[in-house]
């Protein structure tokens, strides 16, 4: 890792040699290379530059002429638009003081560009001059520093600039005109030295007490800035490519103690106690060395701590019930629910490590049952089990949340909470179906790529559990272990008689673009690839086969990828995509998820029927799911969340069993407000964990880990003032490519591929063409010797991919410089920013600040996994948010998850209400009121006045909880328009939906016109939630 790290520097140093320069310090560039062209930053043009092109001898036009004092004052208040002829930088001091200020500069003179470096410095007593134009004491040309004092708020500012003192008027300027390679330095004796604040951090002052260590002391103009102190003088200086390392998080152990599957699988319960129990006595430990420094903060400071403190005593207490439980007896259920937990989670580890060998290499290798709990996984687990395993517990209603930066390990801590909740469930009642049958946990994700990747994980799971239940039927029952992939119907097929067809389609060579049933493309237990062949699908049930005779699945694999075959088995781990839940007013049979089944038969499943069909036999409706996991919480925001906070009223109260709602687990690696965006959702409180004290880098369960004892990810700035962005990219990746593939040094794998990453698809799509087009000749100009190949492998990873294609593409990611078919670069949208997990990427471009704090982290968190990534920022300077991060890009670096943005989720507002309500309410409706569920019986409402009433009344209850407002007279409203519908149409038909079958219908589609005029809108689906605007060309 060290060699990676001093390799890294020296590619970003290499790097900065070709775009700010030099090449060499005593370079002749010759003839043919003008560094106007050849250098993208780092310049100073003269004063009234622009961009027209003249020949100053036919016009005998002066050139060299130097601007005047006034003409300075005048240039230093106007923001010029071609190129920057001024840089420079502000910092505050408590009292006036001397100064050393250094400038250094370069300019290339003759027509062989010959470069003559030009340095000055000067002592400078800043109480002497409020403002001055210092005299240059070498005779170097054209630059001059500026310096100026104003005085307020009981401060010094301190401005210093360097600018070229040359003036054209209107002219482009000639080569030796131009300053190249500037710099500016200034040490100033530390204790003068005051720091930069915001007045914003008295409302946030949960974050001014976690980063009360990270300090401003300079903001750039037009440049980046640094410093750094050394013992009694603080030096600040400028830079054109500003860098900071954030350094790496790493779980914390404690002393002496490991915590592997195997054995606390095994272990008998007094020595599980005696293993467990150090966890929260140290954890207590750490708490009182926590509390002692928080004692000696200012008191504001100090009354925000103390909240945290309450904060993780909770959490211990909540650890010390769950060992409590799980440590009871050797026959308790809370024992083996917890032993199996640990044996499921240890048997998917090993069997995901051998299926990926498998897929990467081919070969067959021995599960290794090696599985080690991470401290803050395991805390998780025991701290959930309470509320898990008794639905009448006061912490059921608790949404716990997990916060852990991306690749930290979040998906098995909460994926060994499902484990445990799925053998709880049998363990209570293994002969009775209809007590333990059923969807056990709901996962739900946003994005289509996080789902298809994360199922893959699940999938292995499930198969673990079914190895387990196997042998063990008279303690986990019958019923098999099995998970369904509940995503639209773009990506899997709804019926039976749709995935038949599709089949045969793919059996017969062909492609299938939406409703594709093979979504599961290799065996989870062995890695195994699965195609046409190993899925069977007949018009009532769903098989798939591992294709290897050695597989432990070769008589079936417990997934199903087909609604209809979810709705018949149920399977106990359910994964979907948030927006299924919009089908709840259009789905009759929606409710059987949720447990609503009467009839049972052995191999078909379960029904929900008025007669009992042959074969089958009555039983009494199943559990609803017990357990909802919400992965990557911070992308319900927005549109996309507000809708979701609403059709969540109609989801909790569905899944509530004797009155009490299922457990709620989100995880994220980058939130902010998170309580408020929880109550919005879930109608409930929240509790974080792992959680901070008092500084941010420390949570008992990870800690920061000094870049000096491991590299940490790398972040560099580049900005070209007067550069257009496409131009600033070409030289940056064409400079990169050329590092990275004809010096020997720098040709590494991790540092091969280019992972460019878009805020939108209209600038990666210029970019492609650009790699084909001007990259191509620039390489030409760089390496004129050809010592690699210019017609550089590009792939986008965006939408417009089919979703068949996005697996191939991340297997083609994994590819190796040594290997064939090794991609040069991959141009991704936030595609990228969730789930892409591949280890060996360690750069990244990124075009422009993201919108979001959270998507930057999240986007730039998939390089450097393995080896110590880099990160290079281009940013475009004529967008103001853009040029403000490059000159403050320290400040910003080294507290980035203070930055993050709150999340906004109003699921209650007039336009949430607009276009959601009406689908949530009459969903809810018809899947709690059977006599009011099937297609053709809406108008029944009207007898059904007592029902109605105490199911409208448990709806604005849960809406209160969310929205401490109700929303009572909307629903009346509603309530009202449905019954007028009803009798209107008492003689005649009304549906649901709209069909030819029909008179009447309740709903419709948004933008739909039905013959009903009185039909209400509903959504179909989530996603879409702002309305396509289509557009006509009309010639002229």
């Amino acid at each position: 890792m060290k060699e990676y790290g001093l390799l890294r520097k020296d590619l970003i140093h290499e790097l900065e040699t070709y775009l700010v320069g030099p090449r060499m310090e005593d370079e002749i560039l010759g003839t043919n290379i003008r560094p106007m062209q050849f250098y993208l930053t780092g310049k100073l043009v003269p004063f009234g530059s622009t961009s027209d092109v003249v020949n100053e001898r036919d016009n005998a036009i002066e050139t060299h002429v130097h601007a005047n004092e006034e003409e300075i004052n005048e240039q230093l208040t106007i923001k010029k638009l071609f190129r920057p002829s001024t840089m420079g930088f502000s910092f505050k001091l408590h009292e006036l003081t001397t100064v050393d200020i250094e400038a250094f500069w370069a300019i290339y003179e003759d027509k062989e560009h010959k470069r003559i470096p030009q340095a000055e410095k000067w002592q400078i007593d800043l109480s002497n001059k409020k403002t001055d134009t210092l005299e240059n004491s070498n005779d170097s040309k054209h630059g001059k520093v500026r310096y100026t004092v104003t005085y307020r708020n009981n401060l010094y500012h301190v401005n210093v600039f360097l600018m070229n003192s040359l003036k054209r008027e209107n002219q482009y300027p000639e080569q030796d005109e131009v300053m190249f390679q500037c710099s500016l330095k200034v040490q100033i004796p530390t204790p003068h030295i005051a720091k930069f604040t915001s007045k914003a951090d008295q409302y946030h002052v949960q974050n001014e007490l976690l980063y009360r260590d990270k300090v401003e002391l300079a903001i750039g103009h037009g440049v980046g800035v640094d410093w750094e102190t050394v013992g009694n003088i603080t030096t600040i200086y400028s830079t054109w490519m500003p860098r900071y390392e954030l350094p790496n998080v790493e779980h914390c152990k404690i002393k002496n103690q490991s915590f592997k599957m195997k054995e606390l699988s095994e272990y008998p319960v007094d020595i599980l106690k005696e293993k467990l129990n150090v966890i929260p006595e140290t954890y207590k430990m750490w708490l009182e060395h926590e509390t002692k420094i928080v004692n000696e903060l200012p008191d504001y400071l100090k009354s925000e701590a103390e909240k945290n403190i309450l904060k993780v005593k909770s959490i211990i207490e909540r650890l010390e019930e769950g060992i409590s439980l799980v440590t009871e007896s050797d026959n308790s259920l809370c024992y083996l629910a917890f032993q199996f937990a640990n044996r499921v989670m240890l048997l998917q580890r090993a069997q995901s490590g051998v299926a990926h060998t498998y897929r990467t290499t081919g070969k067959r290798v021995k599960p290794i049952l090696d599985g080690e709990w991470r401290l803050f996984q395991l805390i998780f687990l025991l701290m959930n089990i309470a509320s898990a395993s008794d639905e009448q517990h006061k912490d059921r209603e608790i949404v716990d949340l997990i916060w852990f930066p991306t690749g930290g390990g979040k998906t098995e801590a909460y994926l060994g909470v499902a484990a445990y909740v799925m053998a709880y469930r049998r363990l209570l009642a293994p002969n009775q179906v209809e007590k333990y049958a059923g969807v056990t946990v709901f996962m739900r994700y946003t994005l289509r790529l996080l789902t298809t990747q994360q199922f893959q994980r699940a999938a292995a799971l499930i198969c673990a559990a079914e190895v387990l239940r196997k042998p063990n039927t008279n303690l986990f029952g019958e019923e098999p272990f099995s998970i369904g992939l509940w995503i639209g119907q773009d990506s899997s097929p709804n019926k039976f008689v749709d995935a038949m067809d599709k089949l045969e389609q793919l059996r017969d060579g062909k492609e299938v673009k939406a409703g594709n049933p093979i979504q599961l493309i290799h065996c989870p237990w062995c890695g195994s690839e699965l195609g046409p062949e190993q899925y069977e699908i007949n018009s009532n049930s769903q098989k798939i086969y591992c294709s290897s005779k050695e597989c432990t699945f070769k008589h079936g694999i417990p997934v199903y990828t087909v609604d209809e075959a979810i709705y018949l088995k149920l399977p106990t781990l359910l994964i979907g995509t948030v927006d299924k839940i919009a089908q709840l007013p259009w789905k009759q049979d929606m409710h059987e998820l949720f447990g609503n089944k009467n009839v049972y038969h052995r191999e078909l499943g379960f029904k929900y029927s008025a007669s009992t069909p042959r074969g089958y036999s009555r039983i009494n409706r199943l559990k609803p799911p017990e357990l909802i996991i919400q992965d990557e919480l911070h992308l319900i925001s927005g549109p996309l969340g507000s809708l979701t906070g609403l059709y969540e009223v109609a989801i909790d109260l569905l899944t509530r069993n004797n009155g009490r709602p299922a457990k709620v687990i989100a995880s994220t690696a980058t939130i902010s407000g998170a309580d408020e965006q929880i109550r919005a959702l879930y109608g409930r409180e929240m509790q974080q964990f792992p959680l901070a004290v008092q500084k941010a880098n420390d949570n008992f369960v990870s800690k920061e880990v000094a870049t000096s004892q491991k590299p940490g990810r790398c972040y560099v700035g580049i900005c070209a003032p007067g550069v257009s962005n496409k131009i600033q990219a070409i030289q940056t990746y064409s400079a990169y490519a050329t590092i990275t593939r004809s010096e020997p040094k720098f040709k590494v794998d991790p540092y091969y591929t280019m992972l460019g990453y878009f805020n939108t698809v209209k600038e990666l799509a210029g970019m492609v063409t650009t790699f084909k087009d001007e990259v191509n000749s620039r390489l030409n100009m760089l390496d004129p010797t050809n010592k690699f190949e210019h017609d550089l492998s590009v792939e986008e990873l965006t939408s417009r991919k089919k979703a068949q294609e996005i697996p191939q593409l991340l297997t083609q990611m994994e590819k190796t410089l040594d290997e064939a078919g090794v991609l040069d670069a991959v141009l991704a949208t936030n595609m990228i920013s969730v789930g892409v997990d591949v280890d060996r990427l360690g750069t990244m471009f990124v075009q422009g600040q993201p919108k979001t704090t959270s998507e930057y982290i999240q986007a730039t968190s998939r390089v450097g996994r393995k080896y110590p990534g880099v990160v290079l920022v281009l940013l475009n300077s004529l967008r103001s948010r853009d040029l403000s991060h490059f000159e403050r890009f320290k400040a910003y670096h080294q507290a980035l998850y203070r930055h993050v943005e709150t999340m906004s989720v109003t699921p209650f507002a007039k336009g949430a209400l607009y276009k959601g309500l009406t689908g949530t309410f009459v969903g809810f409706m018809r899947q709690t009121i059977m006599e009011i569920n099937a297609e053709q019986s809406p108008k029944k409402i009207v007898q059904l006045q007592n029902k109605v009433d105490t199911a409208t009344v448990q709806f604005l209850e849960r809406v209160r909880n969310a929205n401490g407002a109700t929303i009572e007279n909307e629903v009346k409203v509603l309530l009202e328009w449905w019954r007028e519908l009803a009798l209107k149409h008492a003689k005649d038909t009304l549906a649901y939906k709209e069909s030819k079958y029909v008179k009447a219908c309740l709903l419709k589609n948004f933008n739909e016109e039905v013959k009903v005029k009185d039909a209400r809108p509903a959504m179909m689906s989530l996603r879409n939630v702002e309305a396509a605007i289509e557009i006509e060309v009309l010639k002229s």
